[in-house]
């Protein structure tokens, strides 16, 4: 298939990468230096210049692709260059929004083959299940939310720690179809025995997940409380999300404008102005006492450290977003509970709405 992809940041070059081993690659960057890279590191064609050029569509070869994936940072050049895409015919869309006020005007996107992904709706659907399914590191959701996959730690003194998959009886409800082991991923077999520090991928049906909470000795608490650190768009959509399920949140944020707009916004969240990873700026917000602690700045390092901080001051548990991938093996070491990859989550929304080839979804883990 013919694919052109707009806009190189992690998400575009992240897809770029995984779909030419199979397909055929155009991308559109204006970053010089970005382009420049991309030529040397990517198997693909990279131009260099406006993803809402016309000239420069047609020199990717719009007009025959076959998937256009708008993916860029700036939302008006993925609007037009998807609405110059359908009227040239192309089959299927993929169009990045970041800004909600683009869903006042559904006349902007009128065409069927167009499918619109939002990060922060991705990322507050992602926080939501991983409160609802604390016991998870990971969650995806599969076949229209009938199947899910979990990635499961084996914490000390698990049910099954030791033991033979063979001995657990038949599979019926859930599979465990990968295990993770000192950073080696491998399928188990009936002979695979389960160490404490493994993490195991299950895939199952989420109306019997008390039969995977049992083999895995899991005691869940309710969560009441929440602290999010950061009120930009991903933060303030979080505490929408988590308001809804009757979470009692609070915002904290070191930027007084941003905190302001917040307060203004959200009529049922507080919101704090000070620094998280000041431990009494963080005491203020009540984290002493917090069910979930999420950190959701666009700062790797300022969220691993706040996560941190707030784990030691008493927060149950905690979340950080990340965007560099060589932090997910960190993360998993020095304590942080739970961590969401931006350019994952992303990337995976995507790759689930391309059916490629008559996969029905697919999911990078």
């Amino acid at each position: 298939m013919h694919i052109v992809i707009i806009g190189a940041g992690q998400v575009g070059s992240f897809l770029a990468r995984n779909l030419s081993t199979e397909h055929d690659i155009v991308i559109i960057e204006k970053d010089h230096e970005t382009a420049e890279r991309l030529k040397e590191s990517h198997d693909a064609l990279v131009i260099e210049g406006d993803g809402d050029n016309p000239v420069v569509l047609d020199e990717a070869g719009l007009p025959r692709a076959d998937v256009l994936l708008a993916v860029s940072g700036d939302d008006k050049t993925n609007i037009l260059a998807t609405t110059l895409a359908a009227s040239m015919g192309v089959r299927k869309i993929i169009l990045r929004v970041r800004d909600h006020s683009y869903r006042k005007y559904p006349e902007i996107i009128k065409n069927a083959d167009v499918s619109v992904v939002n990060p922060g709706d991705i990322i507050s659907e992602k926080i939501a299940s991983l409160i609802s399914s604390p016991f998870a590191w990971k969650t995806e959701t599969l076949a229209l939310g009938k199947i899910k996959l979990f990635k499961l730690k084996i914490e000390e003194n698990a049910p099954l720690t030791g033991q033979r998959l063979a001995d657990l009886g038949p599979a019926k409800s859930w599979i465990f179809v990968a295990v993770s082991r000192n950073g080696k991923i491998t399928i188990p077999t009936g002979e695979t025995r389960l160490q404490e520090g493994d993490y195991v991928f299950a895939l199952g049906v989420p109306e019997v997940l008390h039969k995977l909470k049992q083999l895995f000795g899991v005691v869940e608490e309710t969560v009441h409380t929440a602290v999010i650190m950061g009120c930009g768009r991903l933060g303030k959509g979080a505490a929408q999300t988590l308001t809804k399920e009757g979470i009692k949140v609070k915002l904290i944020d070191s930027n007084s404008e941003k905190a302001r707009l917040a307060a203004e916004e959200l009529e049922k969240v507080l919101v704090f102005k000070g620094d998280a990873t000041d431990s009494e700026a963080l005491k203020e917000a009540g984290v002493e006492s917090a069910d979930y602690f999420l950190a959701l700045t666009g700062d790797d390092e300022e969220n691993v450290l706040s996560a941190l901080l707030a784990k030691n001051l008493g927060a149950k548990r905690t979340t950080v977003l990340y965007t560099k991938p060589d932090y997910i093996d960190l993360l998993e070491t020095i304590g942080v509970d739970r961590a969401i990859s931006v350019r994952l989550a992303l990337a995976n929304e995507i790759l689930s709405l391309l059916h490629i080839g008559g996969v029905a979804h697919i999911a990078l883990v």
